[in-house]
C-alpha cells in the first residue's frame, strides 16, 4: 500500500460526523478573517487552505474514540428524526426570521463583510453571521430545500455526543439509543429540524464542551487538550449566538471545578493553560467583533447600547417584553412557572414541560446523597443555566441545551432506579418512580410528535395533509439554488435593472438578496436608526454614494401603503410601481409583490423669515426627523428647591435644525411643540416624572432662531438629589432627545 493510500485509509478510520462539522465550523470562522481580502475568489481559496490545515491538526490531536457508534443508532435515532425532517422539507421555508434576517446574513457573510459600499444597515440587527454562513454553505451546496439538512445532521451529531455521555449509565446499546432519541425529541428542536433557524447548530458544541468538563483525568496533556477544545467549542457557540454566554457560564465553572480538584496547587503552568484556552476561545469572536466595532463603535451592536453607546442606535438596551418572566420572583421560579405560561415562552405557544421536569430533578440530584458526581455536576449546570436563562431571556428557543441536560438527568434517575441491587419487584416505590419517569418521557414524546406535526416556524403543512402539493414541490430538489431562475423572462429583465435595493418593509431583504446579492441595500423601514443624527447622516452619505444608480424596492402587496410611507419619510419619491410575482423556489409558494422605482429628492433649502412679524403655522404630522434638533440653555438654573416647590425658570431654546418649527398643532394638543422638563434620580438617571412643566412656543421658530420660554417646574415631593432635564417635545410624537437631540441637565437638591 502506497503512502497516499495509507493516509486515506487512516483518514477514513478516524473520520466521524463531528469531524465534518468541525471543518464547516472552521470554514465560516476563517472566512470572516478573510473579509480583509477584497477578491472573493482569492479569499475563499485562502479560507479553504487554512481551514484544511487547521482541520488536519485537529484530526491528528483529537482524542481517540472509545467505541464505534452503535448500529442501532441509525435505526432508532437517525431514522425517526429523518421521518420528522421529511414531513415538511419539500415546502420551502418562509418563516419571518429567515426572510428578514437569516438569508441576508448568510449571503453577505459568505460574499464578504456584512456591509458593502453604499449599504445602510440592510438588516436591523447585524449580529455575527457565523451560524447563518454555515446554513448558507449547506444551501449553496444542496439547494434551498435540502440546505436544511445541516440541522438534521446537527441533531445526529448531538446524539453521538449524548451516546458518550449516557454510556456510563446505560450499558445496553439499544436502550441507550432509545434514550438518545427521547432526549433529542422535544418540540422546539423538531420545529427547527427542517428550516433555517440556527439554534440546533450550537447544541453538539455545548454538549462536547460539557463532556470534556466532566472528565476525571488529571493528566496534564489530556487536561490541556480538553481545555483548548472546550474553548474552541464555547467560542464558536458564542460567535454563533451571543446569548450562549448564558449556557457557556456553567460549563466554564465545571472546568474550574475540575481544575480545583487536581492534586497540588494551581501553579503558573495551569494558569498559562487557562489563559491560552481563553485566547483560543476568543479567536472565533474577533473578526466580527472588530468589524462591527469599526462600523458602529460598539462590539455587540446594537445590544446593550446604554453601556456601549453607539451613535447609530438609541441609547437603550433591546428588550423583548413579550417573553419570559414578568417579576423577580417569577424569574427565580420561571423554570417551573413557565409550564403554566407557554404563551410567554415563544411565538409558538406550546410546551411539553421537559425543562420544568428537569429542573425539579436537578434540585433532587443536588440534595440527595450518593448521586454520581457527574450527574451532580450536570444538575448544577442545569440549575445555574436555567436561572441565568430566566434572568436574561426566558425564551424557550434559547434553552434547547438545558432541555437536553434535563433529558439526561431524567434518564439517569430511571436507569439508577431500574439497576438497584435489591430485586426490583420488591421495591414498589422504585417501580412506581421508574414508571413515572417513563410515563413523563413518553408523554413528552407524544406531545412533541403532535406539536411537530401541527406547528413549525413557517407553519407549513405536512406530506400527509397536502400530499399532492408536496409531490409537486419535491420535483425542485437540487434545482432550487437560484431564486431568479423561477421568475418569468419579463420579471428577470426587471430585476436585472436593479442597481440599488431600498429595503422598505420586513420579509423583503431576504428575497431581494436572493434575487440580487451584488448591489447595495439601504433600509428605510428600521425606524430606530433614523432616531439618531449620526445614522441619518450615514444614510445621506449612503444615498450620495449610490447617486445616479437605478434604485428599486420590493414590497408585499399587502404592505404597499406602509412601504410607500417609509420611502416618503426618508426623503425619497416613487416612480413606476410594477406588479411582480415571485415563485419562492416553488410554483405553489408565491409572493405577490410590487417593484417600486425610487428617486432621491433634492435636500430642501432651509426656510428663512421674510417678515419681521411673528408667523403662526399649523402642523398636522410629526416633524421631519432632522427637525428634532434643539440647543437649550438656562440663564439662572435652580440649585436648591423645597419639596413640592413651584418655580418658574427661563429657558432659551435655539432651533439648530434646517427646518421650521410650526407654532400650532391639532385641537387637543397633538403635534404642538413645547418646552418641558423631566425629573430623574441623580446618579442612576431613573425616571421620577416626565409630566411636569410644559410651555408652548408662541410663534414659528425658524432655523437658527432663539426663543425664551418661561417654564414652571414643580420639585419632587421627596427630598433628595435629583437631575432636572430640559428638552423640547412634540406632543403625541416624542421628546427631541429620542431623535438624538441634546438635552440640558442640571443637578438640583430638593430639601
Amino acid at each position: 500500500m502506497s503512502f497516499s493510500q495509507r493516509v486515506i485509509s487512516e483518514l477514513r478510520r478516524q473520520l466521524a460526523l463531528g469531524d465534518l462539522f468541525i471543518f464547516l465550523y472552521l470554514l465560516v470562522i476563517v472566512r470572516q478573517y478573510m473579509w480583509v481580502v477584497p477578491n472573493n475568489r482569492l479569499a475563499w481559496t485562502l479560507t479553504l487552505a487554512l481551514s484544511a490545515l487547521l482541520w488536519t491538526v485537529h484530526l491528528r490531536v483529537k482524542e481517540e474514540s472509545e467505541e464505534r457508534t452503535p448500529r442501532a443508532f441509525w435505526l432508532i435515532v437517525a431514522l425517526p428524526l429523518l421521518l420528522i425532517y421529511a414531513l415538511k422539507f419539500a415546502f420551502p421555508d418562509i418563516s419571518v426570521d429567515v426572510l428578514n434576517h437569516r438569508l441576508i446574513q448568510s449571503s453577505r457573510g459568505l460574499l464578504g463583510p456584512l456591509f458593502m459600499p453604499g449599504d445602510f444597515f440592510p438588516t436591523i440587527f447585524p449580529f455575527n453571521p457565523s451560524s447563518d454562513m454555515l446554513t448558507g454553505i449547506s444551501r449553496h451546496l444542496l439547494g434551498y430545500r435540502l440546505g436544511t439538512l445541516i440541522n438534521y445532521f446537527s441533531l445526529l451529531y448531538a446524539g453521538l455526543v449524548l451516546n458518550k455521555l449516557l454510556r456510563p449509565f446505560i450499558e445496553n446499546a439499544r436502550w441507550r439509543c432509545l434514550a438518545i432519541l427521547l432526549t433529542l425529541y422535544t418540540e422546539h428542536m423538531l420545529f427547527e429540524i427542517n428550516n433555517y433557524m440556527v439554534d440546533l447548530l450550537m447544541l453538539p458544541l455545548l454538549l462536547e464542551a460539557t463532556r470534556l468538563a466532566l472528565h476525571e483525568d488529571t493528566d496534564n496533556k489530556r487536561l490541556t487538550r480538553d481545555l483548548l477544545y472546550a474553548a474552541v467549542y464555547l467560542g464558536a457557540c458564542i460567535a454563533f449566538k451571543l446569548t450562549n454566554v448564558v449556557m457557556a457560564t456553567p460549563i466554564i465553572l465545571l472546568f474550574a471545578y475540575r481544575l480545583l480538584r487536581r492534586p497540588g496547587r494551581l501553579d503558573l503552568q495551569v494558569l498559562t493553560r487557562v489563559l491560552l484556552a481563553a485566547f483560543v476561545g476568543l479567536l472565533a469572536l474577533v473578526p466580527h467583533t472588530i468589524y462591527i466595532y469599526r462600523q458602529t463603535s460598539s462590539p455587540v451592536f446594537p445590544l446593550y447600547n446604554k453601556f456601549f453607546v453607539s451613535p447609530f442606535w438609541p441609547e437603550m438596551n433591546i428588550a423583548e417584553g413579550r417573553w419570559g418572566p414578568e417579576s423577580w420572583w417569577e424569574t427565580v421560579l420561571w423554570p417551573v412557572a413557565m409550564f403554566f405560561k407557554p404563551e410567554r415562552l415563544a411565538e409558538l405557544p406550546v410546551y411539553s414541560g421537559r425543562l420544568t421536569v428537569g429542573f425539579i430533578v436537578a434540585l433532587i440530584c443536588v440534595l440527595l446523597p450518593r448521586i454520581d458526581r457527574r450527574i451532580r455536576l450536570l444538575s448544577f449546570a442545569l440549575l445555574l443555566g436555567s436561572l441565568l436563562w430566566s434572568a436574561t431571556i426566558g425564551y424557550i428557543r434559547y434553552a434547547l441545551y438545558l432541555e437536553l441536560l434535563s433529558g439526561i438527568l431524567l434518564l439517569y434517575v430511571a436507569s439508577r432506579l431500574a439497576s438497584a441491587t435489591t430485586p426490583f419487584r420488591k421495591q414498589p416505590l422504585k417501580v412506581a418512580l421508574v414508571c413515572l419517569t417513563g410515563v413523563i418521557l413518553l408523554a413528552q414524546f407524544g406531545a412533541a410528535t403532535h406539536y411537530a406535526y401541527n406547528y413549525e416556524w413557517s407553519m407549513r403543512p405536512t406530506l400527509f395533509k397536502e400530499p399532492k402539493p408536496y409531490r409537486k414541490d419535491l420535483r425542485f430538489v437540487f434545482r432550487d439554488r437560484r431564486l431568479v431562475d423561477f421568475l418569468s423572462a419579463d420579471e428577470k429583465a426587471l430585476i436585472s435593472g436593479v442597481d440599488v435595493w431600498i429595503v422598505s418593509n420586513i420579509m423583503t431583504n431576504g428575497i431581494e438578496v436572493l434575487l440580487r446579492n451584488d448591489v447595495p441595500m439601504l433600509a428605510v423601514h428600521n425606524v430606530q436608526y433614523f432616531d439618531m443624527p449620526q445614522s441619518r447622516k450615514r444614510f445621506g452619505e449612503a444615498l450620495n454614494e449610490v447617486r445616479g444608480r437605478r434604485m428599486f424596492s420590493l414590497s408585499m402587496v399587502d404592505n404597499l401603503k406602509e412601504s410607500l410611507e417609509f420611502i416618503k419619510n426618508r426623503g425619497l419619491r416613487t416612480g413606476q410601481i410594477t406588479p411582480i410575482t415571485v415563485p419562492f423556489f416553488s410554483q405553489q409558494t408565491r409572493f405577490y409583490m410590487v417593484l417600486i422605482e425610487i428617486f432621491p429628492i433634492p435636500k430642501p433649502v432651509p426656510p428663512k423669515r421674510t417678515s419681521p412679524d411673528p408667523t403662526v403655522t399649523e402642523v398636522h404630522a410629526p416633524l421631519n426627523d432632522d427637525a428634532f434638533n434643539a440647543v437649550m440653555t438656562i440663564p439662572n438654573p435652580p440649585a436648591r428647591l423645597r419639596t413640592g416647590q413651584k418655580e418658574t425658570i427661563q429657558v432659551v431654546v435655539r432651533n439648530s435644525s434646517n427646518y421650521l418649527w410650526p407654532a400650532r398643532g391639532e385641537p387637543g394638543g397633538k403635534f404642538f411643540l413645547n418646552a418641558g422638563n423631566i425629573w430623574l434620580y441623580s446618579g442612576t438617571y431613573e425616571l421620577v416624572n416626565n409630566l411636569d412643566g410644559r410651555t408652548t412656543i408662541p410663534h414659528d421658530v425658524y432655523p437658527g432662531e432663539e426663543i425664551q420660554l418661561p417654564l414652571q417646574i414643580t420639585a419632587p415631593l421627596i427630598a433628595g438629589e435629583y437631575m432636572l432635564e430640559i428638552d423640547m417635545v412634540q406632543e403625541g410624537v416624542c421628546w427631541f432627545k429620542d431623535k438624538g437631540s441634546s438635552t440640558l441637565r442640571v443637578n438640583v437638591r430638593v430639601e
